[in-house]
Formats: C-alpha cells, sequence, structure tokens
C-alpha cells in the first residue's frame, strides 16, 4: 500500500511565501483553526501538511475535497453512519471527522460543504462531539480543521451561502496565497526545486523562457512543465527549447503561439532579481546566462527598470538586516503567541 506523499519544503523567496512559513513555524503547533485562500495549483495542500507535519499532534491528517462528496452521501462520509441508518449502510463507519481525532483534517473546497454539513461542523468544532447518522451516542473528538477556498468567502457569506459563524470558526488564521504570476520571484527556485528532484538541472537561457510565462496554472503548471521537459532530453540538463516545447504542450490549443516576449527584467520583482543575484553569487556573466542574454544586455534592462548592481547590492544588505531585526525579535519569549 503507498503511503502518504513525501512532504517537500515550501520553496518560494517572495514576502508572501516567507511570511507563510514564518506562520506555519508559529501558529502550527497552536490548536488555532487555519484557512487557506488561493486559487487552485497554488500549493494549499502542502500547507496544509505542514501544518500537521509543524502541530506535534499524533493523529493522522485527513483530507477531504468537499467538493466531490456525493451530496446524499456527505453527512454520513463526514460523520459517520450506523448500520441500518439509510438503505446500503450494512455496516457502521467512522467518519473523516472521526478519523482526523487527534490530528488535523483538512477540508478543500470548504465553500462546497451543504449547509446542513456546515451546521454539522460549526456544532464539533464548538463542542468537540459528533453524532454518527442514525446513532443517539454523541462521541468526543479532539478536532483540529485546516480549511482552503479558491475564492472570495464574504461574496458567499453575504449570499447566505456560507455562513459567517463558521468562517469566524475556522479562520482562526488567514494565510494567503497568491498565483504565481504575482509572486515571480519564486518561479526559478520552484523550478529549480523541480528539477532537482527529477535529477536534473536547468541550463543557461532557462530562467529568462520561465520568467515569460505567465503560469494560468500556477506551481501546478509549472511542476509538470518541468517534468514535460526532462521526459523530452536525453541527459540531466534542460535547455531553454525543451522548456518552450515543454510549456506549449500544456497549455490549450488556442493559445500555443508561444509565450509571451518582452523584456525578462520587467517580469521580475526587485526581490526575484536579489534572489537571481544571490544564487549566482553575484556574478554578472553568469546571471546574463541564465536569463538568456549578453551581459550588455543585461546591464541595460536592468537600467531600463531603474535598478544597477550597486543598487540591488545596496538592497540585499538593508534586507538582510530587516531579516535579522525580525528573526531576534521573533525569538523573545514575549512576542510568541500564549
Amino acid at each position: 500500500m503507498r503511503g502518504p506523499p513525501e512532504l517537500g519544503p515550501i520553496v518560494g523567496e517572495s514576502m508572501t511565501m516567507r511570511r507563510a512559513r514564518e506562520l506555519i513555524e508559529r501558529y502550527a503547533p497552536t490548536n488555532l483553526s487555519i484557512l487557506l485562500v488561493g486559487a487552485t495549483g497554488t500549493g494549499k495542500e502542502l500547507l496544509a501538511r505542514h501544518i500537521h507535519a509543524r502541530s506535534g499532534r499524533p493523529g493522522r491528517l485527513v483530507g477531504v475535497n468537499c467538493g466531490v462528496l456525493p451530496r446524499d452521501m456527505a453527512d454520513g462520509l463526514l460523520f459517520g453512519y450506523d448500520r441500518g441508518a439509510f438503505s446500503g449502510a450494512v455496516k457502521r463507519h467512522r467518519g473523516y471527522v472521526e478519523c482526523s481525532d487527534g490530528g488535523t483534517l483538512f477540508l478543500d473546497e470548504l465553500l462546497s460543504l451543504s449547509q446542513e454539513g456546515q451546521a454539522k461542523l460549526l456544532r464539533a468544532l464548538d463542542t468537540g462531539e459528533v453524532q454518527r447518522l442514525g446513532e443517539e451516542v454523541e462521541r468526543y473528538v479532539d478536532l483540529r480543521v485546516v480549511g482552503a477556498v479558491q475564492e472570495e468567502v464574504e461574496d458567499r457569506m453575504s449570499r447566505g451561502a456560507f455562513r459567517r459563524d463558521l468562517y469566524r470558526r475556522v479562520a482562526g488564521l488567514v494565510i494567503d496565497l497568491p498565483p504565481l504570476a504575482d509572486r515571480p520571484e519564486d518561479i526559478i527556485p520552484l523550478a529549480r526545486h523541480f528539477a532537482t528532484q527529477r535529477g536534473q538541472v536547468l541550463e543557461a537561457g532557462a530562467a529568462g523562457v520561465l520568467a515569460r510565462h505567465s503560469w494560468p496554472g500556477n506551481v501546478r503548471e509549472l511542476r509538470d512543465a518541468i517534468q514535460r521537459a526532462g521526459s523530452l532530453v536525453e541527459n540531466g540538463t534542460l535547455p531553454p527549447g525543451a522548456l518552450r516545447e515543454a510549456i506549449a504542450l500544456g497549455a490549450p490549443a488556442h493559445t500555443r503561439s508561444g509565450p509571451a516576449q518582452g523584456p525578462v527584467l520587467s517580469t521580475f520583482t526587485t526581490q526575484g532579481l536579489l534572489t537571481l543575484c544571490e544564487m549566482h553569487a553575484w556574478r554578472v556573466e553568469r546571471i546574463a546566462n541564465d536569463l538568456g542574454m549578453r551581459r550588455t544586455i543585461f546591464f541595460r534592462e536592468l537600467k531600463r527598470v531603474g535598478l544597477t548592481m550597486r543598487e540591488l547590492r545596496r538592497l540585499a544588505t538593508f534586507t538582510s538586516v530587516q531579516e535579522r531585526s525580525r528573526t531576534l525579535v521573533n525569538a523573545r519569549p514575549s512576542s510568541r503567541p500564549t
């Protein structure tokens, strides 16, 4: 029997991902319910697994996609049922909530939960008690919930489709995961991570190809593109051409005219440029090669976005000081939540 997938690191140099890592380290060991907000493919399940791994809770991580629960079976699957509770219930069944006792219940697509399911989940969170269908006895469950949603919760609550009291109970802490296009500094570190997992490396010029693509499928699309590119080459290196083809092979037919063109550096945030410079030990030749351009063009593009190497070094020093200061502040016992 296959076990759970190996827990990979939370990769990313953007402020969003750094903040996500900080919040998980700080709040995972508490009993606070956590809500993850982000589009499909942004990595919500990975964060849920990290939260459970850092929680210290001895029970299992039980994952449930509320969007695919059969409507007529949802309550029974979530909260359990007794033998004979309904036609086809030939034996007693423990629900997902009970199975997560002492562990973590990860509810993906939480907004798809029915009104009745929302009411029962709220009661379980408030009292720690669940009642199987067809039974009168209530069972105590040590419940910790991590929820995940894609869309704006406020719109669903204003229409009465999602309970505000349940939102307040589940959103003890909210962690936002923006689309990959909104945090381009994470693209190259993620691509290198996925390539390394396959025993491969990115060739010079790969960063430029990856930075030009908008990644509408987010981290999942990037991971799949690296996997496809790896199947197109014979050796362990991924050249720009293989990456272009891999991206095109995963795109809808009407969009396969190729990745958007334009100055590569305009697609990077300042933090993304700092990450790239530090990755290559500030050696301009290597940075330019990774972007698929000559060093003279690199300097020209740097000037186009209003930066110089001296300014980038100054920003890197300033950022490093800020990070050290924040680490010291977070280490003070009085600053940690109770």
